[in-house]
Formats: structure tokens, C-alpha cells, sequence
């Protein structure tokens, strides 16, 4: 009875991947979800490097101009070498020197890992503010009153910042003598500096010193800076593997009278692993008549370990005699680039490219150096 009835195709089984379809696909999903992953990571490493030279560009320019502006007022409405100069009188208990190199001070991460990397301390002396000069009004004793023209600090705030009792109060006589003193105490209130001890007085055969009651002398404010890198020991700052400080930071120290006693210091750039000067042309007889010009190229020239030489710490030292020098900062990246390979320094005077901060991992930090030569139109213009 079915004879007639057509006949069902037979059921085919449902269509659908079988094993090596399904391993092949998840193996090419893999190889584009690496390629993808690596050209990030690849890209994102790229922006850290490129933002890191960024950094330590802009650090090691902002730290340079600092050093800049101190170094162009060297000896500015002071004195480049208060030894030699004829015309301060009497001389400060603490030698002034308008420079002065200390090739012992600074501190250097992993040196076993960074040879030939060396750094040093530079003091500076002079006006700290060159554009201020005030005028006295009276002198009696120890204290000097000021002149109120309208220039005198408007605030006690300003006034206290600027005669403050680690800087010298210059008093400059009509002849071109002067006398350098430092900073007992102030008074806003009278507009009154006093003295650690009281300026001499012109009478009879002492010829050094201020006429009648004082009044009418220009009036400057110097003092004594230094530049040097130093351990950064704040709290939550790196160490490496032997807990020693992993970051240094280049400061501003401002300093006592005595020229060594830190009362402040201004952190200017992190990462500084070098501060060094080079080519430093100074005039080898000021009392020619024809510039006698000696370049000094290296620090080693400029000073010795004991503190002899041109800008040393000793009798020796001629820092008036400085006419022009190059200085220069050398500022790492934060962490090591991966894949950057470490050159080690040869000699101390070839191109800092790489900085190691551990022997364990891949890379290194990548350097930045920058330079800049700077005169020294005060110097000339003293030329003791």
C-alpha cells in the first residue's frame, strides 16, 4: 500500500568543524592576538623611551639654567678672590673666592657598575640678586641703617629674606674700597642691618674705611652657593640591591658665612649621575698688557685632589682669573629602557650614553648630556 509513496532522502549529519579546523583557527587567533600584543607593547615602550628623553631633557635644562644664572653674577658687587684684592678692606675672617671646586664632593650610584664616573661640588659667591643695590642713610657701630627711597624690601617677609644673617652686607666707598662683612641681625621696623662687627671708620692714618656718618654708600647682599649631587634619602625614595640610596638629585645649597655650613638647599633635577665643567679659558697674566689666555680642558687642570690648582680651595687659587668655562649635566632616565644595551664609560671624558642601576635584568637607563659654555663678564671686569 506504500508502493506508490516516495521516499525520505536519507538524514545527512549537521554540518560543524572537526578537530584540526578547530586547532587551526585557535592557533592563527593566537599568532594575531601576539603580533597584536607585542606591536603594543613594542609602541608602548617606544612613547616611555621617547618620554623619558623628554624628562631628563627638560630637567637637565631647567637645572642648567640655574647654574647659569650663578655663574654669569660670579664676584658680582662683591669680590672674586678676597686675598688678592686690593680694594676690600679689611679682609673677611673666611676667604671669598668667586669659585671654588670640589672634586671630592658628590655622590654616584653603582659606581662597580659605571666606571669612569665622576662628579664634583662647585661653590659660587656672589650678589644674589645683581639688579638690587640700596644706599646707606647712616652707620653707628655695628648697625647700618638704610636709606627708605621706596627700593628697600616693601614687607618683613621680603626684608628677613633678604638680609639674612648667612650672607655678607657689602658697603661700597665713593674711592672704589669696600668693606664685606657678614649679617649679625635685622631690624624691619628701623630699617636697621646689624653687623658682626663694626665697619672701620676713616680717620687719621687709617685710610680704610667710611667718611663722617656713613651715609651715602651703595649697598649689596652676597653670599655663598654651591652645586653638587647628593643621595636622595626621602622618605619612599629607590634603593637598589644593596639598600643604597638608587636616586640623586642635584641641589642649590645655599651656605653659611663660613662658606661650608648647609642653612638650605633647592632640589633642581632628579637623576643627575653627573656635574662636571671643562674647557675653562682663564687670562694666565692679568697684569700684561695682551690677554694671555690659557685653556684649561679638563677638571683635573682646574683643580687637584688636595685642593690646589686655579679654583681650588687653597693659596694657589685664582678664581679672578676665570674668563670663561663650559659646564655640564648629565641626567639618566628613570628606569632601565629594555633591550638597551650598556656601554661602559672607558675613560672619563668620553660620552656617557647608558647608566646601570643593577647587575640583575635587561637594559639600562639611557643618558642625556647637555653643555653650555658661559662667561664671566664680572671677572672681566674686575680683572684684579
Amino acid at each position: 500500500m506504500y508502493a506508490d509513496r516516495p521516499r525520505r532522502p536519507p538524514a545527512r549529519a549537521e554540518a560543524g568543524y572537526n578537530l584540526i579546523e578547530l586547532l587551526m583557527a585557535m592557533s592563527l587567533a593566537t599568532i594575531i592576538f601576539m603580533s597584536i600584543t607585542a606591536l603594543y607593547t613594542y609602541q608602548a615602550e617606544s612613547i616611555t623611551a621617547q618620554s623619558n628623553i623628554l624628562t631628563t631633557q627638560r630637567d637637565a635644562s631647567f637645572a642648567l639654567g640655574h647654574l647659569n644664572r650663578d655663574l654669569l653674577a660670579l664676584g658680582s658687587n662683591s669680590t672674586a678672590n678676597s686675598l688678592v684684592d686690593d680694594l676690600l678692606c679689611p679682609k673677611p675672617a673666611t676667604t671669598i673666592r668667586a669659585i671654588t671646586l670640589d672634586p671630592k664632593e658628590g655622590y654616584v650610584v653603582r659606581p662597580d657598575l659605571n666606571p669612569n664616573v665622576r662628579t664634583l661640588g662647585i661653590t659660587l659667591f656672589g650678589s644674589l640678586d645683581i639688579q638690587r643695590r640700596y644706599e646707606t642713610e647712616s652707620i653707628s657701630g655695628k648697625a647700618v641703617t638704610l636709606l627708605d627711597d621706596g627700593k628697600l624690601p616693601a614687607t618683613e617677609a621680603l626684608w628677613n629674606e633678604t638680609f639674612k644673617t648667612s650672607r655678607y652686607l657689602r658697603l661700597a666707598m665713593a674711592d672704589g674700597r669696600s668693606i664685606m662683612t657678614p649679617i649679625a641681625a635685622t631690624s624691619f621696623a628701623d630699617k636697621t642691618v646689624s653687623l658682626q662687627s663694626a665697619p672701620p671708620q676713616m680717620v687719621g692714618a687709617q685710610r680704610c674705611g667710611y667718611q663722617g656718618t656713613g651715609s651715602g654708600l651703595k649697598v649689596d647682599v652676597a653670599g655663598f652657593v654651591r652645586y653638587r649631587i647628593i643621595a636622595d634619602t626621602r622618605p619612599a625614595a629607590p634603593t637598589d640591591g644593596k639598600g643604597d640610596p638608587a636616586r640623586t638629585l642635584l641641589v642649590r645649597e645655599e651656605l653659611d658665612t663660613d662658606g661650608a655650613t648647609v642653612i638650605g638647599a633647592l632640589p633642581l633635577a632628579e637623576n643627575v649621575v653627573e656635574l662636571g665643567l671643562y674647557d675653562a679659558g682663564y687670562d694666565a697674566d692679568p697684569a700684561a698688557d695682551v690677554v694671555k689666555m690659557q685653556l684649561l680642558p679638563t677638571v683635573e687642570d682646574m683643580v687637584k685632589s688636595d685642593g690646589s690648582g686655579v679654583f681650588g680651595s687653597d693659596a694657589s687659587a685664582r678664581p679672578e682669573a676665570l674668563r670663561f668655562v663650559t659646564v655640564k649635566l648629565s641626567v639618566r632616565a628613570d628606569v632601565h629602557q629594555r633591550g638597551l644595551v650598556h656601554v661602559e664609560r672607558k675613560q672619563r671624558f668620553l660620552p656617557l650614553l647608558t647608566y646601570k642601576l643593577d647587575d640583575l635584568g635587561d637594559g639600562a637607563a639611557p643618558v642625556t648630556t647637555i653643555g653650555r659654555r658661559i662667561s664671566s663678564p664680572s671677572l672681566v671686569s674686575r680683572n684684579l
